[in-house]
C-alpha cells in the first residue's frame, strides 16, 4: 500500500491530539499517551475523524516518549507504542500509520532533567518499536525554543 503511494502527495490532517484529549477529559499533569492504553475507543474515534475527513496518515501517540522513558509511567515505552501504533492502525486499512516523534524542549529535554543522550534513546527506542509494529512513517516534530 505504501510503496504505492510513495511518490505521490499524502494528505495529513493535525488537529492537536492533546488538545483534543483534553476535550475528551485529560487532567492536567496526564500522560497522553498512557490513553493508548487505558482508553482507546477515544483515541480511535479521534483518528477514524480524521480519516473520515480525508486525512491519509494517522499519527500516532506517541510524542512525549522521553516522559514515558523516563518519568516514572506505568507503561513501558514498548507497550505504549506497540498500542499507539495499533489503534492508529483501527483508523481504517488505507491510512498510513506515522510514529509522533520530537523533543518537547531545549536540546530535547522536555523535563528539563535530562541528557541530550537520553532524549536521543527515548526516541530511537520508539523508532524502533514502532517499524517493529508496523508504522510506515516517522513524523518529527521540533520544537527546540520552547
Amino acid at each position: 500500500m505504501l510503496l504505492d503511494k510513495l511518490g505521490k502527495e499524502l494528505l495529513f490532517l493535525d488537529g492537536g491530539m492533546g488538545t483534543l484529549l483534553q476535550k475528551e477529559g485529560l487532567m492536567p499533569g496526564e500522560l497522553p499517551e498512557n490513553w493508548n492504553i487505558e482508553k482507546p475507543e477515544v483515541i480511535q474515534r479521534i483518528h477514524r475523524a480524521y480519516v473520515e475527513a480525508g486525512s491519509q496518515i494517522v499519527l500516532t501517540n506517541t510524542f512525549g516518549a522521553n516522559a514515558v522513558k523516563y518519568h516514572g509511567q506505568k507503561y513501558t515505552l514498548k507497550q505504549v507504542v506497540d498500542a499507539a501504533v495499533a489503534n492508529a492502525k483501527s483508523a481504517g486499512e488505507e491510512a498510513v500509520v506515522a510514529l509522533d516523534v520530537g523533543p518537547t524542549g531545549k536540546l530535547l529535554a522536555p523535563m528539563g532533567d535530562l541528557s541530550f543522550e537520553d532524549a536521543y534513546e527515548a526516541f530511537r527506542e520508539v523508532m524502533i518499536y514502532g517499524e517493529q509494529a508496523g508504522a510506515a512513517l516517522i513524523h518529527i516534530e521540533t520544537m527546540s525554543d520552547t
